[in-house]
């Protein structure tokens, strides 16, 4: 299975690591949520929700993907 969930209070993210090509657009754009050097390396409680998810719609593999648990937070 090559798809994770990462888990927080409002929102899941997911990974899929064999849709991923490495174009590093998550670690650079949103430190704070996406670092390699930690583990988990995704924080979902990292930024805003609204913000998260605006950046992972930037992802040019859609390797990256999300769901809300609760209503956005603005």
């Amino acid at each position: 299975m090559s798809k994770k969930a990462y888990r927080g209070k409002d929102f899941e993210v997911y990974f899929d690591s064999e849709k991923c090509i490495h174009s590093g657009i998550c670690v650079k754009g949103m430190p704070e949520v996406f670092d390699l050097k930690k583990r988990p390396w995704i924080n979902t409680d990292g930024a805003p929700t609204d913000k998260i998810a605006a950046h992972i719609d930037t992802c040019p593999s859609g390797a990256l993907s999300y769901r809300y648990l609760s209503s956005p937070s603005t």
